[in-house]
């Protein structure tokens, strides 16, 4: 085993980071390969579960386009799990240094088969809106806690000569510190009821799963709340840089987060002028998982604890 283990990377590298973009890259696309199962009417392509059918472990072609898109999800799940072991293995040597980024390997490495029984339960429960949208929040969680260990692996290859350099690289004060924890929050509170919006929407995944029974003006409207908040925020962070020496990185991460929202709004409101066409609903999925990213890059430039460490480091960690 002592053979094996001294074999495993024993610093961070590019092969690190690549890891950790494939990371975040694959668990965004497993959002989208979800979207598509759903937009497709495919989520009950393979009606049992972990089986396909009773007796089969994999989609026949009686199944038909439904089974094969929704057979072709799972077996991304498979993908991720590859992946999280590569990321896990190419770090887990760190312990003693980098334990952050151990940890949040550890983290991805159980929430990609949970997020997985997850799905399961939702083919068990005919597609339940709620159960669906707790498979959603699952993966979304998973692109917060992925695009965490991107921007830190990302700051170890950027300053690896220079240990004890923050990932909170320039100015910041109370203000700029509640907004930060505002965006997140309210990124996290309109995914939420994003989901019970969507839970009340016509694509259910399969023409007999139940539907929320809301009113659907409504639940969308309360939807919009959250988000007007974080609009509010993402604008007052912005004009609040400017009385500050705030890093080209503190920067670009709130100007990216503003570039999202107005994305994210224009597609959003396109899809509810338009009767919600396949197309834009999926994007409109895969803005949600990029505004995710976005809103834990700011949370990260103004909030994180995260510094360098020497590759001989040892001592107290932070997260």
């Amino acid at each position: 085993m002592d053979v094996i283990t001294r074999r495993l990377p024993d610093r961070i590298t590019h092969t690190t980071k690549v890891l950790a973009w494939a990371t975040l890259i694959s668990n965004i696309g497993i959002i989208l390969t979800g979207g598509a199962v759903r937009l497709t009417a495919s989520g009950l392509g393979c009606p049992e579960w972990p089986r396909c059918t009773a007796d089969s472990w994999v989609s026949t072609p009686e199944m038909g386009i439904h089974g094969a898109i929704e057979f072709g999800n799972r077996m991304l799940t498979y993908v991720l799990i590859a992946i999280s072991v590569a990321m896990f293995l190419a770090v887990v040597r760190l312990w003693a240094t980098h334990r952050a980024l151990v940890v949040r390997t550890v983290i991805i490495g159980f929430g990609i088969p949970l997020q997985g029984i997850i799905g399961g339960i939702t083919v068990w429960t005919n597609l339940n809106p709620w159960v669906v949208a707790l498979h959603f929040l699952a993966s979304a969680g998973l692109v917060l806690v992925a695009t965490q260990l991107l921007s830190r692996v990302r700051l170890e290859l950027n300053l690896s000569a220079q240990p004890g350099q923050p990932l909170v690289d320039g100015e910041h004060d109370a203000a700029t510190r509640q907004l930060a924890a505002i965006v997140l929050a309210a990124s996290w509170v309109a995914v939420v009821l994003g989901t019970v919006v969507t839970g009340t929407g016509p694509h259910a995944g399969d023409p007999g799963s139940p539907r929320h029974e809301f009113n659907a003006e409504l639940v969308t409207r309360l939807h919009v709340i959250p988000v007007y908040l974080l609009c509010a925020a993402a604008i007052f962070m912005a004009i609040r840089q400017f009385r500050l020496r705030t890093s080209p990185a503190q920067r670009r991460a709130v100007w990216f987060l503003i570039a999202v929202i107005i994305a994210q709004g224009v597609i959003g409101y396109w899809q509810h002028w338009t009767g919600l066409p396949i197309l834009l609903v999926w994007l409109h999925m895969l803005g949600s998982a990029v505004l995710m990213v976005a809103a834990t890059m700011v949370f990260d430039r103004y909030l994180g604890r995260y510094r360098t460490r020497s590759l001989t480091q040892r001592g107290t960690v932070s997260s």
